[in-house]
């Protein structure tokens, strides 16, 4: 099972529209209707950022490690990483 497969089960068990999730989660529409789709066009499974999954588990009030136990081996993890200096706070 795909992280989006996990996303439409919640949905569709909770009555929840694709849009209300997407403001929720803070992410975009076209986001969660990728992710749903779990293949891209080139036939590879849809990556899930980890800023997704941290959107996904608050929008359903989950623990993270919750949601990324869902993420199937085949599933690419995507992390971002971002330097210290380029840290508005960071002087």
């Amino acid at each position: 099972m795909y992280i989006g497969d996990f996303i439409k089960q919640y949905r569709e068990s909770n009555g929840v529209s694709i849009e209300d999730f997407a403001n929720k989660s803070g992410l975009t529409t076209t986001e969660i209707e990728a992710l749903e789709k779990n293949v891209q066009d080139d036939g590879t499974v849809v990556p899930v950022a980890m800023r997704q999954i941290k959107g996904i588990a608050a929008a359903m009030d989950v623990p993270m490690p919750m949601i990324m136990a869902q993420i199937p081996s085949d599933q690419e993890l995507v992390v971002h990483v971002v330097a210290e200096s380029d840290q508005p706070h960071a002087k």
